[in-house]
């Protein structure tokens, strides 16, 4: 007689049970974006820094084709 093991699928309740703890709410802080040129400052706030890095490299790229004289700062 030739035993033979069989994987069972998990059902949700298995799953349920297999969590450890519940990790509590993050809270993100808020990121300044300052763009700046000669004539003003134009202040964002996220709360994201992926996007103030892109907001700032966005505005590097901008600066790079020869667009417009800008600079960024990301500031907490």
């Amino acid at each position: 007689m030739v035993d033979t093991l069989e994987k069972r699928s998990l059902s949700d309740l298995d799953l349920d049970a297999e969590a450890a703890f519940v990790l509590p709410p993050r809270e993100t802080m808020l990121v300044t974006i300052v763009i700046t040129n000669l004539l003003n400052n134009l202040t964002i706030d996220v709360r994201n820094n992926n996007v103030a890095v892109q907001v700032c490299a966005v505005v590097q790229a901008i600066t790079n084709a020869g667009l417009a004289d800008l600079t960024c700062q990301v500031q907490q």
